[in-house]
């Protein structure tokens, strides 16, 4: 049983684990290799060393070793959409997706290995942590949590609240201390990499689809219909923030000197200096949906959601 360590939280049930199913009991499509796959609908991205890794529909994998100015696709052995990408260094990540796909790198994105698929579960995993080359924690649609101390070869399913409700992302605040945040208002703090899980009190009951950590002390959380809230205590507390719009947002990227963006649909881009205190709107003119943005190498900022990612200028 997690336990809570302010009068607003409540303790959140961690069931016993389950196995989860292997890749040998489906027989996955491998994604078609696609002239126009950069121009494709691209979900999420991140940093594996200086190169630039980007998922997203149809099991498209783009790579970039120019900071995003070009991007080719490589091949993936699901074409199932992918929605969450992480790495630990330059050369292993995990990528996760829609059929509770998870597929797994050693080579810098250049090749990828199935790790789990099973669509007859329909419970699409959504964004995927990972703490070194052993342990890691996927999430996913109706309280979907898988999780591994073996690098992937094998993955267990928990439980880390009692509903069925949505787990959209999961990041680390620092330290051991992570947190995963969902549907209606539902945010989950773990101090010990996931072991134990607090849900938090939230003032807002919509759902939240995407977090970031600014600096060791804040927290942003975001969502539906433009809300935003900030945490300066690991997620005991929150304040909202005045975003200026009603679009959903979808991802964002915080970057060592405090500098956030925030970004969702109608081609909404935030960008806070203030470690997000306060947020600045502007919209891209073509007002295509992102659905994250990523920080290059060299501090670009390159923008992902419908047709393909974007350069954005610099980040600070």
């Amino acid at each position: 049983m997690a336990t809570g360590d302010s009068p607003s939280s409540s303790a959140i049930k961690v069931t016993a684990p389950i196995a989860a199913k292997t890749p040998a009991a489906n027989a996955p499509i491998p994604a078609l290799l696609a002239p126009l796959a950069p121009r494709s609908l691209i979900l999420a991205g991140t940093l594996a060393g200086t190169r630039l890794v980007a998922v997203g529909e149809r099991g498209h994998i783009l790579l970039s070793d120019d900071n995003g100015h070009s991007w080719r696709q490589v091949p993936a052995p699901a074409n199932a959409t992918l929605t969450g990408v992480r790495f630990i260094d330059a050369k292993q990540g995990w990528a996760v997706g829609h059929d509770a796909t998870i597929l797994h790198t050693t080579d810098g994105g250049e090749s990828w290995t199935l790790q789990n698929f099973a669509p007859d579960w329909e419970q699409p995993l959504m964004d995927v942590l990972f703490d070194d080359a052993d342990h890691g924690i996927a999430v996913g649609a109706y309280g979907l949590f898988l999780e591994t101390a073996d690098g992937g070869k094998t993955w267990t399913k928990r439980r880390i609240t009692d509903d069925d409700l949505h787990l959209n992302a999961i990041f680390a605040t620092g330290g051991d201390t992570r947190m995963v945040v969902g549907e209606a208002g539902g945010v989950y703090t773990s101090p010990d990499k996931g072991h134990t899980w607090t849900k938090r009190a939230l003032p807002y009951e919509g759902s939240l689809f995407g977090g970031l950590m600014v600096d060791d002390k804040t927290v942003l959380v975001f969502g539906l219909q433009g809300h935003a809230f900030r945490s300066t205590d690991g997620g005991q507390n929150w304040q909202a923030i005045d975003t200026g719009t009603k679009a959903g947002l979808m991802g964002g990227v915080a970057t060592p000197n405090r500098h956030v963006v925030l970004v969702g649909a109608l081609g909404t881009v935030l960008n806070s200096a203030d470690g997000g205190g306060s947020f600045t709107l502007s919209y891209r003119p073509d007002r295509l949906a992102l659905a994250d943005a990523v920080r290059g190498a060299d501090g670009s900022l390159v923008l992902l959601g419908d047709e393909g990612p974007k350069l954005a200028g610099a980040l600070p």
